[in-house]
């Protein structure tokens, strides 16, 4: 410490070796009592005041003890042996807690205690408080266990009756490791600062094992992350374990359970995770809310692929889905740079009801299914009269498409039912065919429905139509279909052209009306046009965008 090597040598030994600094002399286990005051010393580092004790050990040293400095100021603690060798130091910083000096000098040996102000307005009296270093061997949550260093590994065991976060500090040694085993587990701590290791685990209930293991210390960081509060001077050391629940409170990660409300904070680009275990197939509720960012939810595992992003309120979002017993990942992200706090909630039960997968379907069916992202799940439709038939895939989970092929017909749609959702309609002469669930991106739970009726239409590539008609076209690859719509009296019309082959491109012109839209809002790729009509003829066209071929149903409403 610059501030003390400018002091003279002089005597104070009891055996007539000269000290290298004076200062009043105090055996272990005494109170240590001291001001800083504008006459104190001047630490010529940064220009504020010190105070300096001798501390000896006595005839009944023990196993050391545990001084703690209350003060009213910023202060810093530092030690030096006889030698005038530095020892280390402890400052306040963000952690909580009183600055700690664990001290056992060997025999008779006496060790140089300062105490620093960290600031130019730091004044005032303080007192360094002792009690022995322990020998209690229990490692109890929220109590801090203070233990003279021996030789070779020391092991505490620990058990907690239910899931909780446990946060284990170690502080007073440099070249200790500090390892959590047990119950599947085995992590270890890092290294925040020189002499101070912590370890957090999200953990089930269970026994466990936390070991101090010489020569095993991890290296610090470039920068170091907290600052060191307990000043060790190689003898002792403090080890603190702290159990949260994780039911309620702020966490950015841990396992998920029934009925959790947790808080947290998105700090990067990188998600926080969450991990979810489910004995059996349960309905799952996940909501996630922020008032910083745009919410993203995602859940993945044995199989599944499912996210979500505005479901819920405004940018918030909700997911409400059926999950497979097993574990999975859940994901708090943000659609964009923004980052904050948030709020993540959990409802579980049981799934009493089944999915069907695969096998045969009928018109006028409705069923749930499961798609687990290994592939397409197949479905064999048989039609025995030509139907009008109307084929939906909606889903919550992800972007369903839908795929019908067999008996010369091969259709795809994956957005035409609105809202990410699969519509395929089309008429079907008898036959097999083959329904294909499949996925844009992701995976989960769909509700496939198959609606047919008899085909009372007519088909038509061109020809004159009315209101209240509807008919089915076959548009050829580069060409187009052309319609005349009569219209006897003046009235208002809607004209839709939709198709699970081709992305149609509706126009209405006549009489001074020339009217086009390509993309409908709720139509997915189909169009409409919504036109109040007087007498006479016009002329209806429709084509694909991209040149592409296939049937057309064309209706016109009014």
């Amino acid at each position: 410490m610059a501030g003390l090597a400018g002091l003279a040598l002089l005597a104070g030994c009891s055996d007539g070796e000269a000290r290298f600094v004076s200062a009043p002399e105090a055996t272990l286990g005494d109170e240590i009592q001291g001001e800083l005051t504008t006459a104190s010393p001047v630490n010529l580092n940064n220009g504020t005041r010190y105070s300096a004790h001798w501390l000896c050990a006595g005839a009944s040293a023990g196993t050391g003890q545990s001084y703690a400095l209350e003060a009213p100021f910023a202060a810093e603690l530092s030690a030096f042996d006889a030698q005038g060798q530095w020892l280390g130091s402890a400052r306040d910083g963000v952690e909580a807690g009183p600055l700690t000096l664990l001290a056992g000098p060997a025999d008779d040996a006496c060790m140089l205690v300062v105490v620093n102000g960290r600031g130019h307005d730091a004044f005032g009296p303080y007192r360094l408080t002792a009690e022995p270093i322990g020998t209690r061997d229990e490692l109890v949550p929220g109590r801090a266990l203070t233990r003279r260093l021996e030789a070779g590994e020391t092991e505490y065991p620990i058990r907690l009756d239910g899931p909780a976060l446990l946060s284990l500090s170690l502080s007073g040694v440099e070249d200790l490791g500090l390892q959590l085993e047990g119950n599947g587990v085995s992590q270890s701590a890092r290294a925040c600062a020189a002499g101070e290791l912590r370890l957090e685990a999200y953990l089930e209930a269970g026994d466990y094992r936390v070991r101090l293991r010489p020569d095993h210390a991890p290296a610090v960081g470039r920068e170091a992350s907290c600052t060191s509060r307990v000043l060790g001077t190689g003898q002792a050391y403090r080890l603190l374990a702290e159990r949260r629940d994780l039911a309620d409170g702020w966490r950015n990660g841990g396992p998920l359970r029934d009925g959790d409300r947790v808080s947290g904070t998105l700090e990067g680009q990188a998600p926080n995770a969450y991990s979810l275990h489910l004995d059996r197939p349960s309905e799952i509720g996940l909501s996630l809310r922020s008032r910083a960012f745009d919410t993203v939810l995602r859940v993945t595992g044995e199989g599944a692929d499912i996210a979500n992003d505005d479901d819920g309120n405004g940018t918030d979002s909700r997911l409400d889905t059926v999950l497979m017993a097993g574990d999975y990942r859940v994901e708090v992200d943000s659609y964009g740079d923004s980052v904050g706090d948030y709020a993540l909630a959990l409802t579980r039960r049981d799934f009493d009801g089944e999915f069907r997968n695969e096998g045969a379907l009928t018109l006028g069916e409705s069923l749930r299914g499961q798609l687990t992202g290994l592939g397409e799940n197949r479905y064999r439709l048989t039609v025995n009269e030509p139907v009008e038939a109307r084929l939906a895939l909606d889903s919550r989970d992800f972007d369903p498409m839908l795929r019908l092929h067999g008996n010369g017909l091969d259709l795809s749609d994956d957005d035409g039912g609105g809202d990410r959702n699969a519509l395929i309609t089309s008429i079907l002469q008898p036959g097999e065919y083959v329904l294909e669930a499949q996925s844009y991106s992701g995976s989960g739970i769909y509700r496939l429905q198959a609606e047919g009726e008899a085909f009372e239409g007519r088909t038509s590539d061109g020809g004159e139509v009315r209101p209240g008609e509807t008919l089915y076209g076959n548009l050829a690859g580069g060409g187009s279909l052309a319609y005349e719509l009569v219209i006897d009296e003046a009235r208002s019309v809607v004209v839709e052209a939709t198709s699970a082959a081709v992305d149609t491109m509706l126009r209405l012109s006549g009489h001074g009306v020339d009217a086009q839209n390509d993309d409908a809002d709720d139509l997915g790729l189909g169009s409409r046009i919504s036109q109040h009509l007087e007498p006479g003829t016009y002329r209806v066209e429709v084509d694909s965008f991209g040149s592409g071929a296939g049937m057309v149903r064309l209706e016109i409403g009014g």
